[in-house]
């Protein structure tokens, strides 16, 4: 009788066990996703080893990581765009802000006294200048619209290396730049050439910085000075009445 009454419990015991290491380990979703956890940052700057097993980033799969960025779909940031020629002793400079709400974009672009607008509502496009009075409209087709948006604001977007063939995506890491965890890319792109590097953060998905290089002579650069992540206000995405601008 003893014996039966041990073993029972031998029994439950066992199965108890079975029931826990299921549960602790027992199968998973097997879908294939990847965790993006900002680097460890130490006080000098660079990432740290804190001991967290992370994704390492490289030119093979850059194009996936970015992939999983998810973007803020409503915000605000100011840019400071250079132009350089003549390796670099001529700089032309602007500043661009650009306003997103939803699928709506705003954007003003100053250089010296002139400032540039370019609104983008839908599938139309406008476009004015500060102190005159005509409004320049157009209709974007959908797969027109990034196109366009780079084309009159010289804005360089990350976007552009998703289309990048494989052979020429040349690095990418994690990297600390201007005090952001980023993603960093490095790929050479068009007829020339060109060699671009760039950053984009992992906490907000948008980019930080990029810069073109004609060989190794910067020509173009582009740098995120502020980023505000509330919803800009309706005004901002509004046309302006005639003889106002």
């Amino acid at each position: 009788m003893k014996k039966r009454i041990i073993y029972g419990v031998i029994a439950i015991i066992i199965i108890v066990a079975i029931v826990i290491l299921v549960n602790a380990f027992g199968s998973t979703d097997d879908s294939h996703v990847i965790t993006m956890p900002s680097p460890a940052i130490d006080s000098g700057g660079s990432i740290s080893d804190d001991g967290i097993d992370r994704i390492e980033v490289s030119s093979e799969n850059v194009k996936t990581v970015l992939e999983t960025i998810t973007r803020a779909e409503s915000f605000s940031r100011t840019y400071t765009i250079k132009t350089l020629w003549n390796g670099g002793k001529s700089t032309s400079t602007s500043t661009l802000t650009y306003w997103q709400k939803g699928d709506n974009i705003r954007m003003s672009i100053s250089q010296g006294n002139t400032v540039r607008n370019i609104l983008i509502l839908g599938d139309d496009l406008y476009i004015w200048y500060n102190g005159t009075y005509g409004v320049w409209q157009s209709k974007l087709s959908e797969s027109s619209v990034s196109m366009e948006v780079d084309r009159f604001s010289e804005l360089v977007t990350y976007e552009d290396i998703k289309g990048i063939p494989q052979e020429d995506i040349l690095d990418a890491s994690y990297a600390v730049h201007l005090d952001q965890p980023c993603i960093y890319a490095e790929y050479k792109s068009g007829e020339l050439n060109y060699i671009y590097h760039v950053y984009v953060s992992i906490n907000t998905g948008l980019l930080v910085s990029i810069e073109k290089y004609d060989g190794e002579d910067l020509i173009y650069s582009m740098e995120s000075d502020s980023t505000e992540l509330s919803t800009p206000p309706d005004n901002l995405f509004s046309i302006p009445p005639k003889g106002t601008t």
